[in-house]
Formats: C-alpha cells, structure tokens, sequence
C-alpha cells in the first residue's frame, strides 16, 4: 500500500527539504520501492538539487496545484510519497495534510521556531483525518542547554493526532552533501544515516 509522507514547517530555514531529501533517499533504497519526491516550495530547492544529483534512485516532480498533486499522486504507482510543501499554510498544505499517513514537522532550536508552530497545530487539529506526526528537533548543537528546553516543549503539545518526537544533530554532511546533489548515505557519516533512518522506521513500522 502507498504511504504518503508530508514534509512541512511554515517557517524557513529550518531544515524541510534537506530532511524530505534524506526521507526520500532512505525510503528508496528497499526493494522494490519506488519512490517520489514532490517539490511543491516555491524556491524549487529540491528540484534544483535533483538536476545535479547522479543517482537516480527516485524521481523529484516539480508541482504547484494541490489539485494537480492529487491526480499525480493517484495516476502514477508509487510506494513512497514524500511531499516538501511549500513554507506556508495554504490550500496545498490542506490537500496533502489530507492526502498524507504522516506528517514530518522539522524544528530548529530556537523559541520562535516553537512559537511559530501555533497555526500549524491549530490546522492540524481542525482536520478530522486519523494520520500520525513526526516532529524532528532539528539541527540540534551538541550540549546547548537550549536543545533539551526545545524537546521539552515539543513534547508538552497538545496535539488530537498519535506524535512522536525525534533528534537530528546539526552535522556538516547534510549540508555538505547537498551541495553535491546527494544525500548522507553517499558519505560516511553513520551518524547522520541513523538519525534518518530512526525517523523512516517510525514511518515504516
């Protein structure tokens, strides 16, 4: 059965496509999973990456209509779904919010990032479709007092939906390897592999 994974953070920076690259790459590497990657942010990053990415592991589709989206999704035959969405609560939110089994919410370590999540939670609640969220504290440095503060709170959202809450280290092979249009499993960075893989096994169980 296809799953549908929703990337989204309606405040930049804080790591969305780096992270639904990451998902996209590691989900793809089964057998026989085919898997998509739907650059639906505005900056285009994930598709700009995937023109100079050498492997092809899985496909990366431009998109901008949330109707467009839903056909795509139901015509073509893929395993995996991972949806970047664009950094702002829109129509397109809605439709893949509604579309997805789980809902990843990158967050960076900082107050605003926490205070920025209100009209995300807010929408979430108000959608009545059982999915699960995965929120990804992410670019953690290692040891800040205000890292733990961040999980913390996380972890003290009240939420209608099943959540989970999950650590990514700030580490220079994300964006490193970006840069060269590949993920972290094309490095030798086991730690960073482990972190995306601890977030798909979520998915996956």
């Amino acid at each position: 059965m296809m799953k549908i994974i929703s990337v989204q953070n309606s405040k930049g920076g804080v790591g969305k496509t780096t992270l639904a690259i990451n998902i996209a790459k590691y989900l793809s590497m089964g057998c026989n999973n085919k898997t998509v990657l739907y650059d639906a942010d505005p900056q285009r990053t994930a598709y700009d990456w995937s023109c100079i990415k050498q492997d092809k592991s899985f496909d990366v589709i431009p998109i901008d209509n949330p109707k467009l989206l839903e056909s795509s999704i139901k015509k073509n035959d893929y395993n995996y779904v991972v949806i970047d969405n664009p950094p702002a609560m829109s129509q397109f939110f809605i439709t893949s919010i509604k579309l997805a089994n789980y809902l990843v919410v990158p967050v960076a370590s900082s107050a605003f990032d926490i205070w920025g999540l209100s009209s995300l939670i807010d929408t979430i609640n108000m959608i009545s479709k059982d999915f699960s969220i995965i929120f990804v504290h992410n670019k953690i440095i290692r040891n800040a007092l205000i890292g733990s503060e961040i999980k913390e709170a996380l972890l003290k959202i009240e939420i209608n939906k099943k959540n989970s809450v999950h650590d990514v280290l700030f580490r220079q092979s994300y964006p490193r390897s970006s840069l060269l249009g590949e993920t972290v499993f094309d490095t030798d960075d086991s730690h960073a592999q482990a972190e995306i893989e601890f977030i798909v096994d979520e998915i996956l169980k």
